[in-house]
Order: structure tokens, then sequence, then C-alpha cells
């Protein structure tokens, strides 16, 4: 019995496991029409060897590397996806002349050689974006308010795809919706002239107090942002005026019958008209 369990032993192969570890899939968040996008599929096999890489969008797959075969890559043809061969391998592959038709998920699929066959995926985004050249258009509600009045900007963003992000700044400091008296609006306006594209028109407004001024200034700015692709920013300034001074009459104590006292040069003014008047009527004609 002990000799038959001995045998059936040696007869068994023993293989050293070898796992496929720490897959990373890396790509970019975004990229802009007309670049070339390089994604990285990142594994370790540890002692197993490559069997095949493959490479999919939205589940069709258009490459792949089986380091036995020669030539050892291989594409498809998948609408919207050009491989640049000479700059993809077992790790990476490159797409060139990346459209907004690009874009979807992204899988990479990794097969570890015989006998275990190790297979693991992971999955990626991309973006495909419309950047602009110009940057975004900034006005305000003229360029002095008294304390008390409102101050209104309007900020407009050059037509993109994916709509821009628009930041206000009072002074280099952020805007927030939540901060008191500060009214933020976004509108997201299409136009035909440009198919696909939107534009944003984004407004603040806020309460002028002495406080929101520094050296009777605030700057106000507004910056765009599309991913990591684009930034730009508008500046302007809106000046503290000094309050109308209105013209006081102040309670009298000696008058205290009719309840004011009229200042000492009103009160001259008055006399001196009343003056010119009775000599006209008192002059002889």
């Amino acid at each position: 019995m002990l000799s038959g369990l001995l045998v059936l032993f040696s007869g068994l192969v023993v293989y050293d496991v070898a796992a496929l570890r720490d897959m990373r899939f890396r790509a970019p968040e975004a990229a802009k029409t007309g670049d070339a996008v390089t994604l990285e599929c990142d594994y370790d096999l540890e002692s197993a060897a490559l069997y095949a890489i493959k490479w999919y969008r939205n589940e069709v797959e258009f490459y792949r590397f089986v380091p036995k075969e020669s030539p050892p890559w291989q594409t498809y043809v998948v609408p919207h996806v050009d491989v640049d061969v000479s700059r993809s391998n077992s790790r990476h592959v490159t797409l060139r002349n990346v459209e907004r038709a690009t874009a979807g998920k992204f899988k990479c699929e990794v097969s570890a050689d015989a006998p275990l066959f190790h297979t693991d995926m992971k999955t990626a985004d991309l973006i495909v974006a419309d950047v602009p050249e110009d940057g975004p258009v900034l006005r305000t509600e003229g360029h002095k308010v008294t304390p008390g009045e409102t101050i209104r900007a309007n900020c407009t963003t050059p037509g993109s795809y994916p709509r821009m992000n628009v930041t206000w700044y009072f002074n280099n400091v952020k805007v927030r919706p939540n901060d008191a008296d500060v009214r933020l609006i976004d509108d997201v306006v299409r136009f035909d002239a440009l198919p696909g594209l939107e534009t944003v028109r984004s407004s603040v407004s806020v309460t002028a107090t002495p406080a929101l001024f520094v050296d009777g200034k605030l700057a106000v700015r507004c910056k765009a942002t599309l991913f990591a692709l684009y930034e730009a920013s508008k500046e302007t300034d809106v000046l503290e005026a000094a309050p109308q001074l209105a013209l006081m009459i102040h309670p009298s104590t000696a008058s205290e019958a009719h309840g004011f006292r009229v200042p000492s040069r009103i009160m001259f003014i008055v006399m001196l008209h009343t003056s010119v008047i009775l000599l006209f009527r008192h002059t002889p004609g």
C-alpha cells in the first residue's frame, strides 16, 4: 500500500506557482483632439512569462502583443482608433491623432504563460476634449461703486467640449457659493455656429462693503479650466467710490418749538435773497 502511494506521488509534477500581481492601468484623464495618447498597463508576472496582452475599447479588441509570435504584435480595425505600432509593446499602446469619437472605456488584459495562464484585466476611461485657443471674456457693471451697491460681473468662456469650469476670485481669494452675500450662477450655452461645443456664462454678484476692498480696490478675476489641458484667466478692478455727503439738518435745542436749526451758511443765503427782493420792491419805478 505504501509503495503504491510512493509510485503515485512520484508521478506528480509540482510547479512553482507564479502569480500575476500589482497590475495597474495608467491613462490620462483627458486628451486633446489631434494629440497622440499612450496607455500603459504595468504588471508583475514574478517568474512567469508573458503569454499575451490585449487591448480593448468599449469591449472591442484593437491591439494585442504575443511575444512568441512573429511579429509579436497584431492590430484590428476599429473605427476612430489608430495604433502607432512603433510606439507600442508588451506594456504600452500609443494611439495617434485621437478624436472625440476615440473616447470610451479602455481595457488591458494580461495573461501569463503556461501552465497557469493566469489572467487579469484593468479598465480606465479616456475623454478626448476640444480645447480652444481663446481666453474668457470678463465684464463688470461699472468700475466704481459705493458701499451698499451691488457688484455684478460676468465671465464667458470660449466654446469647448466638454464645458469648462469657471472659478471666481476676489482679491486672489477664491469665491465659494456659500460665502455670505455672494450669488453664483452658471449657464451653459450651445451655438449653431459651434456645433458640439459648449460655452459657459458665469455670473457673480455681491453687496459692496468697506471690508471687501483693499486700498479702495477690489480685484475681480475669473479663471476657466478644462482638465489639465486648458487654463486662462481675466481680471479687472472695481473701485470704491466715496459715499455721497448728504445735507444734514441737525436738531436745535434753541428752536425746540420748530424742531430744527438751519445752518448759518444757508441762513445767510436766505437772508441775502430776501434782502434783494425787498430792495427791488421798494425801489421807485
